[in-house]
């Protein structure tokens, strides 16, 4: 199982190689994310949270061993339905892909172009309000 993704803390430097643990001090408690898995999957890519004029040489990602970081794995978060285009009378509607009506029932012709469709933004001109205010939650 991958773990790249992961939120990790370093909690310890012994596990890792000398040039890691001579920065031990520096690195202790600092926290970030695995970005890869190296060595065969022995050791993490881990990028650091922070600015890089606050770390040592100014380096963000650090190779540390498994052991010596305390992982939690990433909250799933649901991402909200992206809403396409769809065209009626001159506005842009918000359209569930792969239907032809539109969050405030106008019927509606998609707008798909070379198989992609058009993100939805409640945010141009010539946007349905109501579909726009459904969409925000206003």
């Amino acid at each position: 199982m991958s773990r790249i993704g992961w939120r990790a803390t370093i909690v310890s430097t012994l596990h890792s190689h000398a040039r890691i643990r001579a920065n031990s001090a520096a690195l202790m408690g600092r926290e970030g994310v695995v970005v890869a898995e190296l060595r065969n999957g022995t050791a993490a890519l881990v990028q650091l949270d922070e600015h890089p004029f606050g770390l040592p040489c100014g380096v963000l990602r650090w190779p540390l061993q498994w052991d010596d970081l305390d992982l939690k794995e990433p909250i799933e978060v649901a991402c909200p339905l992206d809403y396409v285009v769809g065209l009626s009378a001159g506005q842009v509607h918000a359209v569930i892909p792969g239907t032809t009506a539109s969050l405030c029932s106008a019927p509606v012709r998609p707008l798909p172009f070379c198989g992609w469709s058009v993100r939805f933004s409640p945010h141009v001109p010539r946007a349905c309000p109501a579909c726009a205010s459904l969409v925000t939650g206003s």
